[in-house]
């Protein structure tokens, strides 16, 4: 690929690729020719980063660091890449900067704020508000997915622990969720017991003595990190080495399992909380994509969090097989202006479409322009939302 190719073909028309399973980067390849027969200069590709298994869109992103495996991964984007340049046509790519998805265990950011609550490097990426839960339930995000109230779904069982070589999750049905190392202790305690481990009894120590995440002390955070990896990888290698460790760690789950009380206590001692679904309308402690309770917003205005979403967008502008970003959304921003003046510095030739919903049908101003800050400009594409 050439360098810095952006824009070596005038924007004549721009032709829109809705990428999905059925149709992936291969697929957008074998129509480039026609779309270049029909005179299209810039294809338009819908969100190519990962998001959620069979996503039919790919505007719910839960790894951004990557390209989506279900579409053809990075191999798939260079052939299409590839393609474009030899039919001297240029590419357009949609980007989603207000929000993430958080599905189960598949956005590793999210899954890591669950797990170390406040304490996880990851917790400022997201909008969430530690201090807005109940007195009873202290650096806490609620998490309100259950089909009735708390209560009834434990009582019910319909919350199931299950352990793989030492690594814990709970499980609600489709849904899944990360246990804090530090509240293990009892359980890996009294299975340390049953399997006469004194090496599985020292991690349960170890793991009554790591940090409890607290938002008012996010300098425990680093030593937390360091003793949860070396905790957790001696559990792995004991699972691993000792079928009696995983005899009683499987006896102890099992036994949480069917006593709703031990379990409440386990779940008591997590960075989340779980709720009735309805309870999003007035105790949600993170910003979501207007009601979507699966897409959580981003702090787009910490530069930290920019830089992460955007670091392969902006290196594929670098490297010249982008030429174009279509930003969705930046009106859901705290700092829409902010943050085009940052994408701007980022790739100062780059062709910048901003998308916006409009309450009614409004007609672009004359200029074709969207009204930003002096010394810049970008165009705006309008989509009625009536």
């Amino acid at each position: 690929m050439n360098d810095m190719k952006n824009m070596s073909t005038e924007l004549i028309a721009t032709y829109r690729l809705q990428l999905r399973p059925q149709f992936r980067l291969k697929h957008a390849a074998r129509v480039v020719p026609y779309l270049a027969r029909l005179g299209i200069s810039h294809v338009y590709l819908s969100p190519c980063l990962q998001s959620v298994r069979g996503s039919e869109h790919g505007y719910d992103v839960t790894d951004p660091t990557r390209v989506d495996v279900e579409l053809g991964g990075e191999a798939g984007r260079l052939h299409l890449c590839s393609v474009l340049e030899k039919w001297n046509m240029n590419l357009v790519l949609d980007i989603i900067p207000e929000h993430m998805a958080i599905a189960g265990d598949q956005n590793p950011w999210w899954w890591d704020v669950l797990k170390n609550g406040p304490s996880s490097r990851f917790a400022r990426f997201f909008d969430v508000d530690w201090m807005a839960s109940e007195e009873r339930w202290p650096n806490k995000v609620m998490l309100p997915l259950l089909g009735d109230h708390y209560g009834r779904i434990l009582e019910a069982k319909e919350l199931q622990l299950e352990q793989r070589n030492g690594m814990f999750t709970l499980h609600y049905h489709e849904h899944s969720f990360p246990l804090d190392p530090s509240s293990l202790g009892a359980l890996l305690g009294a299975a340390g017991k049953q399997a006469g481990s004194e090496l599985l009894e020292f991690i349960a120590e170890s793991c009554n003595r790591l940090p409890r995440p607290d938002v008012r002390n996010p300098g425990l955070a680093q030593r937390r990190y360091r003793d949860e990896q070396v905790i957790m990888q001696l559990l792995t290698r004991l699972c691993i080495e000792d079928i009696d460790t995983t005899a009683a760690l499987d006896a102890e789950v099992t036994r949480y399992n069917t006593d709703p009380d031990l379990l409440d206590g386990l779940l008591d001692r997590q960075n989340y909380r779980l709720a009735f679904w309805r309870a999003a309308r007035h105790d949600l402690g993170y910003r979501r994509f207007f009601d979507i309770n699966e897409l959580a917003g981003l702090r787009m205005e910490d530069e930290e969090v920019f830089q992460a979403v955007h670091t392969l967008p902006l290196t594929w502008v670098k490297q010249g097989t982008v030429q174009g970003l279509r930003i969705d959304h930046p009106d859901g921003l705290r700092d829409p202006g902010q943050y085009f003046h940052r994408l701007r510095q980022s790739c100062p030739d780059t062709w910048i479409v901003a998308e916006k919903f409009s309450g009614e049908a409004k007609a672009c101003p004359p200029t074709g322009r969207l009204m930003a800050p002096p010394g810049m400009t970008f165009s705006i594409w309008l989509a009625d939302c009536l």
